[in-house]
């Protein structure tokens, strides 16, 4: 484990060096994020200036859950979209040996290898906004405290597992952008709870495509809209995706012709 935190640190400088080169540029898109999530969080104030309560969800709440959603986005964009993105360019170039030569876990190496380091300004923003709406509600008990964390945590995982699955599919299609772009259009979803939905969009957003489940659950549970077998469930199904989704990624890699071949 100690191993594989090293490398982390090791592949992050490297990103944060060279996102340094350009440091206007760096500038720039973190005041984009800051207006873009200032803009979200003035429209969650403007909405509940004419209501209290939004299908059982209060303002602390709502807030809670767009702060899970910058962070569960912000984790994504982070780490996840780059790597998998270059995973599926090795792919389709045939030069995915050079991470399958290394003496560490191919899926660690191609997955968890690149970094935008910008996006941590989304999670920051995004842990603002989740302590501006843990202000906001009246009570929070041991049990939701030590619940939320485990929830995102779980969340984190569960689009860990849904993006590794999708780009798998690069071993057999080669190609699998639309599937990749189709996942980054439901994530906008998750700014809203998935129970404000109709039925099939709550169907897709908590199935399917899990960023419901990663957005909404932690806020529920930190608002004590959860109870612990509910929480015991989402991680069992994290873990249960995660396995799912490494095999189906060991799978896929039986399939894999480098470019020599």
């Amino acid at each position: 484990m100690t191993r594989y935190l090293r490398l982390l640190r090791i592949f992050f400088r490297t990103e944060l060096q060279y996102e340094l080169e350009y440091r206007l540029n760096l500038l720039l898109e973190i005041v984009q994020t800051i207006v873009v999530t200032a803009t979200s969080v003035g429209a969650i104030l403007v909405l509940f200036s004419y209501t209290t309560v939004l299908n059982g969800w209060d303002l602390g709440a709502m807030l809670v859950l767009l702060g899970c959603f910058y962070l569960v986005q912000g984790f994504g964009e982070l780490v996840l979209q780059p790597s998998f993105e270059k995973f599926m360019e090795h792919v389709r170039l045939g030069t995915l040996d050079f991470a399958l030569l290394k003496p560490v876990s191919a899926q660690f190496l191609v997955t968890l290898r690149n970094f935008q380091v910008v996006q941590l300004a989304q999670m920051g923003l995004g842990a603002i906004v989740v302590v501006v709406g843990l202000s906001r509600i009246p009570s929070i008990g041991l049990a939701e405290a030590i619940g939320f964390p485990i929830a995102l945590l779980s969340g984190f995982g569960l689009i860990y597992a849904l993006l590794l699955a999708l780009s798998t599919f690069a071993f057999w299609f080669v190609r699998v952008d639309n599937l990749m772009a189709l996942y980054w259009s439901f994530m906008d979803a998750g700014r809203f709870p998935v129970d404000v939905y109709p039925g099939w969009l709550r169907v897709t957003l908590s199935s399917a495509v899990p960023i419901g489940i990663a957005v909404t659950v932690p806020a529920q549970v930190i608002a004590g809209r959860l109870d612990p077998v509910g929480l015991v469930l989402l991680i069992l199904g994290t873990i249960a995706a995660f396995m799912l989704a490494s095999w189906f990624w060991r799978l896929g890699l039986r399939s894999y012709t480098g470019a020599s071949a």
